[in-house]
């Protein structure tokens, strides 16, 4: 397989993606070194601005009838290291989400803290710095390198500032399952390389190299076994789940969360490196995985249904999203594939919507149990008018992102399976509406039964009315124009199912 790729220089006046890593960086150490939390919160707005304008920028000169990755860059750091960047219509929602949510999070903490430690922010900007890296890497050497730097910050931001009763916990669980789930990743990666010595006598760890060369079946069925774990511990696919609802109980109510659960890597390294490079293993293990992910997703709508605490509700609510998303991957369908990618970015607004809803719940009732909330619309109408919005969208309502992106994988559901597949995914769906509203219905529509310690009553301030309004207004601009970002994704998902359309899978053509 041929991959064409356009340099940055015939794009943009400098190299966007670059800068889009080192933004944060810059921001980051400036915010470690600062005095004060005012200070500290001063440098992540600056940063989240220009990062924001960089991402934009991006987008608006990306060259959507392009098939090709685009402002590429490519070099030897230290004569060692490969560093080889790119983006493309796969890519480039997971980008601007990568963007976003971390400038939402630095409003929100200057919200909870008032005055945000400067290491906070610091770690925020940084995990933001290597999430850019994680999306925009074309090397899986490098992907791996960053993909371990990149559990540092919430494994620091969950030991330092987690708010449950068990502090511990969330952190020794994420600590452990990610250690596995890279150990995994990296023997899947070395075996790839492995095989490229094999048939081109050198080595390389490269996207654009390794595609070039054939993967015998057995290969390929190790290698989709290794790195499909890694990427779904990362994702929070059912059975490989155990982390997350510890994290969300006991940990930051909203920064890890938002972050693990709003920006899939996991499922990004599904689509970039397993899809393209394993085909007759992804063949293989499809009716086994997509069987996987419609369990995750009535195990994930189960368990939600019985939680009593909102924490853990959404948490589930995550693990029931990720199987849908996961059914939609292996439909190996073109709409199924569109659908997905919309529907990832879609739950990833979604979710951070509902989470910082959550977050500014706790901050008034100092809980949230269910039981011990209620009535809080008359007071705070935008945070219960955010909640459902949010909700809505993750039910795939009209006029919410989530609407076109759910028809266009039920879709490929049916074409590429059968009626039972998309069925189940659609009762899941139906699952989904029950648990959201009935969980809005009790925090803001319900008469509170029980005496809480803080005062709900509080209305919102500036910066919580701003943090609501731009979740409210991303949502419905993405739900009400999905047309320019069907077009992004098009070209790249077409080239990448193209293969799986074809009568037989070598190395794909």
């Amino acid at each position: 397989m041929t991959v064409a790729e356009i340099g940055w220089k015939t794009q943009a006046a400098l190299p966007v993606l670059s800068a889009l890593i080192a933004t944060p960086v810059a921001g980051s150490i400036v915010a470690l070194l600062t005095r004060s939390g005012r200070q500290a919160a001063l440098a992540g707005r600056l940063t989240s601005a220009v990062e924001i304008g960089l991402a934009v920028m991006l987008a608006w000169r990306f060259d959507r009838s392009a098939d090709a990755l685009q402002f590429v860059e490519q070099e030897r750091l230290l004569g060692l290291l490969p560093y080889h960047l790119g983006v493309d219509g796969i890519s480039l929602l997971f980008v601007l989400l990568a963007a976003l949510l971390p400038s939402l999070l630095v409003v929100y903490e200057e919200i909870v803290h008032e005055r945000p430690p400067g290491r906070y922010i610091a770690l925020v900007l940084a995990w933001q710095a290597l999430l850019m890296g994680l999306l925009l890497s074309l090397n899986l050497l490098q992907f791996w390198l960053l993909a371990c730097l990149e559990v540092l910050p919430p494994l620091l931001i969950l030991r330092h500032w987690s708010t449950g009763d068990d502090k511990r916990t969330p952190t020794r669980l994420y600590g452990l399952f990610q250690s596995g789930g890279l150990l995994m990743l990296l023997s899947g990666v070395l075996l790839l390389g492995w095989n490229h010595v094999r048939m081109a006598d050198h080595w390389s760890l490269d996207y654009r190299d390794l595609l070039e060369v054939p993967i015998a079946d057995s290969w390929q069925n190790y290698a989709f076994v290794l790195l499909f774990y890694g990427f779904a511990v990362r994702l929070a696919q059912f059975p490989f789940h155990g982390w997350l609802p510890p994290v969300a109980q006991h940990g930051t109510l909203a920064t890890v969360p938002v972050l693990v659960v709003g920006i899939k890597v996991g499922l990004y390294g599904l689509l970039r490196f397993v899809l393209p490079l394993l085909p007759n293993a992804v063949l293989n293990w499809q009716n086994f995985v997509v069987g996987l992910g419609v369990a995750g997703i009535f195990y994930g709508a189960g368990l939600a249904l019985m939680q009593l605490g909102l924490r853990r509700l959404l948490a589930f609510s995550a693990i029931s999203q990720t199987g849908m998303l996961l059914v939609g991957v292996f439909t190996l369908d073109r709409e199924g594939l569109t659908g997905t990618l919309l529907l990832s970015a879609n739950f990833g607004l979604a979710a951070s919507g509902l989470l910082f809803a959550t977050g500014l719940v706790h901050r008034r009732a100092g809980s949230t149990l269910l039981p011990r909330l209620g009535g809080m619309f008359e007071a705070m109408p935008l945070l219960g008018i955010t909640f459902l919005l949010a909700a809505l969208s993750t039910m795939a309502m009209p006029g919410t992102p989530g609407f076109d992106a759910a028809h266009l994988l039920l879709d490929g559901a049916i074409g590429a399976s059968d009626w039972g597949i998309a069925a189940a995914v659609a009762l899941g769906n139906v699952l989904t509406a029950a648990f959201l509203l009935w969980a809005f219905q009790r925090i803001f529509l319900a008469e509170r039964k029980r005496p809480v310690a803080c005062r709900p009553g509080i209305p919102l301030t500036r910066p919580e009315w701003l943090l609501a309004s731009i979740v409210c207004l991303a949502l419905l601009a993405v739900g009400f124009h999905t047309e320019p970002w069907v077009a992004v994704v098009s070209k790249s998902v077409g080239g990448l199912t193209a293969a799986y359309a074809a009568p037989t899978h070598g190395p794909l053509p």
